[in-house]
């Protein structure tokens, strides 16, 4: 009872403050008027905003959605047009757009009961809007054109996006449109393209994704490198459809070819000399030709379908493809292979390398530390990175691996581990194993896996193996990061 009236009394306060802080409000705005009216004003305050050069509210719009800034056309007729000449970040995706385009009938409906799952937006109405706001656009250029859905099937033709993209010499432009959680390919959507009839001016346009689509025609990729002189980053990333990629020399400015999980790829030539990082994911079946890359420094490369049977003919896979000797930069997808025969420093020599980065799947009875042949073979190695794949599940143990032929590393200065479990045997063996061989060790850093976090008693419990009998060398800096952030996110 005293509780109740306790707080019966601190909702009458609250009351009487909101009361006083309306009442003060309501008293200033009628002074305001009256001081206004005893002036001989009879108008309004002056609008100050709207007496601002096009220029500036045009800079201040584009600051904004393009959705926030097409609602203020409603504000008078000052403001009726000045949206037409947005030159930001034009995004079209679903949480935007979805709702605008459903009846005001499902709205409330599908944003409150059904959710975002089974919400599909109506495509068709979409493109009469999109189209009819890139008819009014007015502005001379954007810097981004995006267009993010899901959940739609089929779209006839993108070539008047590319058209719009050409018009406002955008910067940047990014074409999303298959179902977010799902690796199906037949779940990507259609995508059409027919060449116009006389070329765009594509000149402007530096950054190009194309994700999850099911390209009818090849053209479109193809166009994109030919038109686009100035391109300098250009990632496909799930694009279903295309067979062939050429890279041509007339890419000058090129610095970033990203290909990740491209069905139905079997050919790739790279003639553009000025690429600096390349990442592919996919089959190693894939013929990948490449030519005069000087300014090659990063790869990232991975095959997805295991087709590889040990750690040594992948390494020599990739020596025979790239120019190894000068990257500084290497990542590594090392899941499910079998034993590292020792490298020939004179043929397999990483002279410049100082940035490791290895995806280990550990599997049952498989060994996994062969693979530190490769750090004998790169003698300025500073950073080491580590990624544990849990996709086979956790495992009691792997193989073992006679070690006596193997080296010291003296050059090795920070190990990440990421994704650790502290299973003994397995990720704990590796990174014993790692920090024995690491001579030079100053710092190691341990990124727990997610579903671990909750036990950090556990978790202490296996750092502490680490440390035992002496292990960890004084001198070595340990830190544990909870926040897991993943050191591939950074590069």
């Amino acid at each position: 009872m005293e509780v109740k009236s306790s707080y019966f009394v601190l909702c009458i306060y609250a009351s009487f403050c909101l009361f006083r802080v309306f009442n003060s409000n309501f008293c200033r705005q009628l002074q305001c008027k009256e001081k206004i009216c005893l002036s001989g004003r009879t108008s309004e305050l002056p609008d100050r905003i709207s007496e601002l050069p096009d220029e500036i509210l045009v800079s201040i719009l584009s600051l904004l959605t393009l959705k926030e800034a097409a609602r203020t056309s409603v504000l008078s007729r000052r403001w009726r047009y000045v949206w037409t000449f947005f030159d930001g970040n034009m995004y079209f995706n679903d949480d935007e757009w979805r709702t605008s385009v459903l009846s005001h009938r499902w709205r409330f409906l599908t944003k409150f009961f059904i959710g975002n799952m089974f919400r599909r937006i109506n495509w068709p109405r979409f493109v009469s809007q999109a189209n009819q706001i890139m008819k009014s656009h007015r502005g001379m250029s954007i810097k981004e054109f995006s267009v993010a859905f899901h959940d739609v099937s089929l779209v006839e033709d993108i070539s008047q996006l590319i058209e719009f993209v050409a018009k406002t010499r955008a910067e940047k432009f990014t074409l999303f449109l298959g179902r977010k959680n799902n690796n199906f390919f037949n779940t990507f959507t259609r995508v059409g393209f027919k060449p116009p009839s006389m070329d765009w001016n594509l000149e402007s346009l530096k950054l190009v994704i194309l994700s999850r689509v099911n390209l009818i025609e090849q053209a479109v990729v193809n166009y994109f490198l030919s038109s686009c002189p100035n391109l300098e980053e250009l990632v496909l990333s799930k694009v279903v459809g295309l067979s062939k990629l050429l890279v041509p020399s007339s890419c000058l400015r090129l610095k970033w070819l990203f290909v990740m999980s491209c069905n139905g790829l079997t050919k790739v030539d790279i003639f553009a000399r000025s690429i600096e990082r390349f990442h592919f994911w996919g089959n190693h079946h894939v013929d990948i030709n490449v030519k005069e890359l000087h300014q090659l420094r990063y790869i990232w490369f991975g095959d997805y379908g295991n087709t590889f049977r040990t750690h040594s003919e992948f390494t020599a896979h990739l020596y025979r493809i790239f120019p190894m000797c000068q990257v500084e930069k290497l990542g590594l997808n090392l899941s499910s292979r079998g034993e590292q025969l020792p490298l020939d420093t004179k043929i397999f020599g990483l002279p410049k390398l100082h940035l490791l980065q290895l995806i280990i799947a550990p599997c049952e009875h498989v060994e996994m530390l062969s693979w530190m042949y490769l750090l004998e073979v790169a003698p300025v190695l500073h950073t080491l990175n580590i990624v544990f794949d849990w996709e086979n599940g956790f495992v009691g143990g792997l193989a073992m691996f006679d070690m006596h032929r193997m080296r010291l590393n003296r050059s090795i200065k920070a190990v990440r581990v990421e994704k650790f479990v502290g299973l003994p045997g397995v990720d704990i063996e590796v990174v014993k194993t790692v920090i024995k061989y690491a001579e030079s060790l100053e710092k190691l850093i341990i990124a727990p896996l997610e579903s671990t976090i909750r036990t950090k008693k556990w978790m202490n419990d296996c750092i502490t193996q680490l440390c035992e009998k002496g292990l960890l060398r004084p001198r070595v800096e340990l830190v544990i990061d909870w926040n897991r952030q993943n050191c591939f996110a950074t590069l």
